[in-house]
């Protein structure tokens, strides 16, 4: 089954950061590039919205390098940016595992990962710190990535049955039941559920939960919320009362609020494809 291209999305890294861009790629396990700066005179704390992914963003600062692996997002949180720092960031795609020798895939979801001293990781993110610019950062973690993603590989077979199931809670944009993912891949609830443990540290409908808010968020940026009865419907959620109360569960504000930011920002001029 071939997957349907979902780029998850962090809006307030564009909204209060500086010289936002992005590369878009979708292969071997990368949704996209992207990078940003804070030329601030202080740290700013940014929010982090639920996106089931993981990602690494590498911190130049002061002619060093810091490389954080940023866990998994389920629930809405803060990110640090600090003072005259420019970020390189890599997006996995929703559900893509990535392991740090030592800890289980549940430890790592929520959690900021210090990459720099650890033995597996030493001499990739040495490589990375030698980088200048988006290009060269870029085509060094393509060519060391796999290699670091690769080692220590779990059973291929349930590897591949998680693969299968994670694709078809994005085609379905997160609106499929975990009982009709029973029918669709002819396993149990309580199997698949221990293999999403296994691979990525959550559950199947944690899951379904932030991919559809990611698809749900990437609707009101294309300007597609004039109606609430109409998304509310579209999304499967029972009402509008239903869907304001899950957003701002995912969010922490409400649907009318969050698109008057989005808009006052000049959320789109912001961002910069390349």
């Amino acid at each position: 089954m071939e997957r349907t291209p979902l780029m998850s999305i962090q809006p307030y890294f564009v909204l209060d950061s500086d010289d936002f861009c992005q590369r878009l790629l979708f292969e071997n396990g990368i949704s996209h590039f992207y990078s940003f700066s804070n030329r601030t005179e202080s740290d700013i704390t940014v929010p982090v919205l639920t996106d089931g992914c993981s990602n690494l963003l590498f911190e130049y600062r002061d002619g060093s390098l810091r490389t954080h692996f940023v866990g998994s997002t389920l629930e809405k949180r803060t990110f640090s940016v600090k003072k005259d720092a420019q970020y390189f960031g890599v997006r996995l795609t929703p559900g893509c595992a990535f392991s740090i020798p030592g800890m289980s895939a549940k430890e790592t979801v929520g959690k900021v990962i210090i990459l720099d001293g650890l033995d597996f990781s030493r001499e990739f993110c040495s490589h990375m710190g030698m980088q200048t610019d988006f290009e060269s950062r870029m085509k060094v973690f393509l060519q060391e990535f796999p290699a670091l993603c690769g080692r220590g590989k779990k059973s291929p077979e349930k590897t591949g049955l998680f693969n299968q199931i994670a694709d078809i809670i994005i085609n379905h944009r997160g609106m499929v039941k975990v009982k009709e993912l029973e029918k669709l891949s002819g396993y149990t609830s309580r199997y698949i559920n221990k293999i999403f443990e296994s691979e990525i540290g959550f559950s199947a409908k944690q899951l379904c939960t932030a991919v559809k808010f990611q698809f749900l968020l990437g609707e009101m940026h294309m300007g597609n919320m004039e109606s609430l009865t109409a998304i509310s419907s579209e999304y499967d959620f029972y009402d509008q009362s239903h869907f304001i109360h899950e957003f701002k569960e995912l969010s922490g504000k409400a649907p009318s609020i969050y698109t008057a930011e989005i808009s006052d920002g000049n959320y789109s001029s912001k961002v910069r494809t390349v």
